[in-house]
């Protein structure tokens, strides 16, 4: 992403998948990462690195936009089904919490039933959680 205005406020996202083995499915979730609704390319948006761990089957997507393209997450909700957001940092109104303390307070790590956790959007994360994202403002 290149822009010439300075002072361009940028959000990331960190899109974790549970797949790996096809990479079809993350290339395609990278894809639709960088467009609008209308289908058309988003140009304030990049894909910055894809990273893949074939032997947990897991993905993270790490993709930058301007502050200006938090509908991404939106977007990404109604192109991919059961996609779940959660938001942290300045993405994360009006409590602005970390990703650490999101994670504390969703008890991420000790809980076993995902279904009642309550995503900022999109759906509760299934038991395998096919694709979750952190959206934080920079």
């Amino acid at each position: 992403m290149s822009s010439s205005r300075l002072g361009l406020r940028l959000a990331v996202c960190l899109l974790n998948i549970s797949e790996a083995r096809r990479k079809y499915i993350v290339e395609n979730v990278a894809k639709a990462a960088l467009l609008k609704k209308n289908g058309q390319k988003h140009p304030e948006v990049s894909v910055l690195n894809v990273f893949s761990d074939q032997g947990y089957n897991r993905s993270v997507i790490t993709i930058a936009a301007s502050v200006a393209e938090l509908d991404l997450a939106e977007n990404l909700v109604q192109r991919i089904p059961g996609c779940s957001v959660f938001l942290f940092g300045e993405a994360d109104l009006p409590e602005k919490r970390t990703l650490v303390q999101r994670r504390k307070q969703l008890g991420w790590f000790t809980r076993r039933d995902f279904s009642a956790l309550k995503p900022d959007l999109g759906v509760a994360p299934a038991r395998r959680c096919g694709l979750t994202a952190c959206f934080r403002a920079l």
